[in-house]
């Protein structure tokens, strides 16, 4: 084949250009049987290489070749698929981070035993609601987190999570747009400050937890209080006297600007 006697003529350097470069399917298909491990990884990384010549490369015996592959924007669900069971973590990894991993795909990863690899899921924009409740059971405080953080998370799912023992999985629901107004009645009695200052935060405050924020007694969340537009005047009133400056001096300039 002519274009296989020229690509072995030239240079290692030269062969690593053109494969992160070409857009010529013929040549990547030459340079993805290279001999060099960081040429077939190039090709792997190129934005021209094919599904079918990922197929390939997804069966490389280099693990960092099939890294490449997993992370392709080219790559197909049916190689995920396949790249999901692969023995190398990082590549399980980038199937679950991939924007092409489906649910099934990530529900097969569900009972992955490392720790990215689940992250990875829960963080997956992709998953679906069932899988984000099962994954709400999980072990580790920072997938619970990330599910919490999802917004594929129920109010269903939110709700449970607004009891976890992590602050920061509270706070995630806190902070999250999928909360409903009576898990931020619940939180905001939540023993942790940082979880009611994300209540006082989240668009969906109320007047009525406004309102009982603003007894809080956290300085900040109270000047959160304070400086919100929706808190009810007599609220603003009331902070005029609060003993902390900053609060009082919030509320009287949010009471001036919105009556």
């Amino acid at each position: 084949m002519k274009i296989s006697i020229e690509l072995s003529e030239i240079s290692l350097q030269e062969r690593i250009r053109l494969a992160k470069s070409t857009a010529d399917t013929k040549t990547l298909k030459v340079l993805s049987r290279d001999e060099q491990d960081q040429i077939r990884e190039a090709v792997a990384k190129n934005a021209n290489t094919t599904p079918e010549i990922l197929l390939r490369l997804s069966k490389d015996k280099k693990e960092k070749v099939r890294l490449a592959v997993a992370q392709s924007p080219n790559v197909t669900p049916e190689i995920l698929l396949k790249l999901s069971d692969d023995g190398d973590c990082d590549v399980r990894q980038a199937v679950a981070e991939n924007a092409k991993a489906t649910p099934e795909i990530l529900s097969e990863l569900l009972d992955d035993g490392d720790w990215h690899v689940i992250l990875a899921v829960a963080q997956s924009s992709n998953v679906t609601s069932e899988i984000l409740l099962k994954l709400s059971d999980d072990g580790d405080s920072d997938v619970r987190e990330a599910v919490a953080e999802n917004a594929k998370a129920t109010p269903e799912i939110l709700s449970k999570l607004s009891e976890d023992k992590s602050v920061r999985v509270r706070q995630a629901v806190a902070q999250s747009s999928n909360v409903t107004h009576e898990i931020l009645l619940r939180l905001l009695e939540d023993r942790d400050s940082d979880v009611r200052r994300a209540v006082a935060k989240n668009a969906k405050v109320t007047p009525e937890i406004l309102s009982k924020l603003s007894e809080d007694g956290n300085r900040v969340v109270r000047q959160l209080v304070a400086k919100n537009a929706i808190t009810p005047p007599e609220v603003l009133q009331k902070l005029f006297l609060d003993s902390n400056y900053d609060v009082a001096e919030a509320a009287f300039q949010n009471y001036r600007a919105n009556n």
